[in-house]
């Protein structure tokens, strides 16, 4: 008995010892896995906080990139009319187009050729009445006219929008082809032209025509004074 008495204790002793070993050497880990456990959570929550933080900025720049968008459609449709006004668009539509030549009647000996040949005021009487007539827009052998158009002569020779033309030359105008003619073929106006052609046989002709089209105003714009008011 004495003998199964020591060894009992002894084996009970080296237990204790054994499970004090175990669970001092267990803590450790445990602590660590708990401080990971609790660093990521922390992580966790400030991601959620940045993440929350970027939805609302994304939110209000969307917000943001609506109403310039709105404001870039609304400038779009400005600077389109505008380009439409200075003549940097094609246009078509309807109008008239109207033919001026030089004559082809045989000049009698003594008479000056110059009343037989179209000059370039024919040309800007014609494109004056066309634009008091509501016209649009106004095209000479595809020059286009704009606000800044010359027409004048050199010699002989017509130049438009710095551009030499020769005869026939072809004015071609948008807008309301009745109100158009009626301003053309209206005995007041145009006396000049219309007497030089009745006797020296100059060709002039006007008719309207259901859809024009006339190309973009190719020159430049040559501004030295002028500047954006306040």
């Amino acid at each position: 008995m004495l003998a199964g008495l020591t060894l009992g204790l002894l084996l009970s002793v080296g237990w204790q010892t054994t499970s004090q070993t175990s669970v001092g050497a267990t803590s450790p880990q445990a602590s660590r896995i708990l401080l990971s456990i609790q660093r990521l959570e922390a992580e966790q929550q400030e991601l959620k906080a940045t993440l929350a933080e970027l939805r609302q900025e994304l939110a209000e720049r969307q917000r943001a990139a609506a109403a310039e968008t709105d404001r870039l459609q609304v400038l779009e449709v400005e600077l389109d009319r505008q380009q439409l006004l200075a003549g940097l668009t094609p246009v078509q539509g309807p109008g008239v187009i109207v033919t001026l030549d030089d004559s082809t009647v045989q000049i009698p000996p003594g008479v000056d050729p110059n009343a037989y040949i179209i000059h370039e005021y024919d040309l800007r009487d014609i494109v004056n009445l066309l634009w008091m007539a509501g016209s649009e827009a106004i095209a000479i052998n595809d020059e286009r006219l704009v606000s800044t158009s010359s027409i004048y002569c050199v010699g002989s020779t017509v130049m438009v929008n710095n551009t030499r033309l020769a005869p026939p030359y072809l004015i071609q105008a948008i807008g309301n082809p009745r109100v158009q003619q009626d301003y053309l073929r209206n005995p007041s106006h145009l006396k000049d032209l219309k007497e030089k052609q009745r006797l020296y046989g100059l060709f002039f002709e006007v008719k309207d025509v259901a859809n024009l089209s006339l190309p973009v105003y190719s020159g430049g714009f040559l501004i030295r004074h002028a500047r954006p008011g306040e």
